[in-house]
């Protein structure tokens, strides 16, 4: 069945019509030893005792989140790399970037307060917080309160995640995750 660009962008997303290829480029080369992190941490842990017991918690929430988030960023490479006029893959790609954004937040919040450091001040527009707000408006939102003649709080274009406020590009967001697995590398040794 084919539906007509008016119906896929009235019915099912804003701009889905518009579509053509997705740049969500996988991460996978980047991080290859990715899925042994958390093994390598707590092995280093019990051998090597090289992260003090107080700090064990927080070390393992970044690795969990940035070990998801990446998880999530390549499900969404590989379904972003199908019909993207089918209505299933289309929201299989913003359910996974939407989890994966969840995912880097969260590591980005962790981060930032083992840091005592702020990623972004309010209004200053950075990707960081371009990132909070589509971390938070996913997650709260009331769909009979969108604006009219839209029918999801966040959706995709080729280059980024929208909302009527704001977008976060593709190379913003993969950007950030690289920086949390650099870190979670860092701590596992991996």
């Amino acid at each position: 069945m084919s539906i007509s660009n008016y119906a896929l962008d009235k019915f099912v997303a804003q701009d889905m019509s518009k579509l053509s290829l997705l740049s969500i480029k996988s991460l996978a080369e980047e991080f290859p030893n990715a899925d042994k992190w958390l093994e390598q941490f707590v092995l280093r842990r019990i051998f090597q005792a090289h992260v003090p017991d107080e700090k064990a918690a927080l070390a393992l929430a970044i690795i969990r989140r940035t070990h998801a988030a990446l998880q999530e960023w390549e499900l969404a490479s590989t379904a972003a790399q199908g019909d993207l006029r089918s209505i299933g893959i289309y929201f299989g790609v913003v359910h996974h970037l939407e989890s994966c954004i969840s995912s880097t937040w969260q590591g980005l919040e962790f981060a930032r307060k083992s840091l005592g450091r702020d990623f972004f001040t309010k209004g200053d527009g950075s990707a960081y917080e371009r990132m909070n707000w589509i971390y938070n408006v996913s997650r709260h939102f009331d769909p009979e309160a969108l604006q009219q003649g839209d029918t999801h709080r966040v959706w995709l274009s080729d280059q980024a995640m929208h909302t009527r406020e704001k977008t976060v590009s593709f190379d913003e967001l993969r950007e950030a995750i690289r920086m949390l697995a650099r870190t979670s590398e860092r701590v596992t040794g991996g």
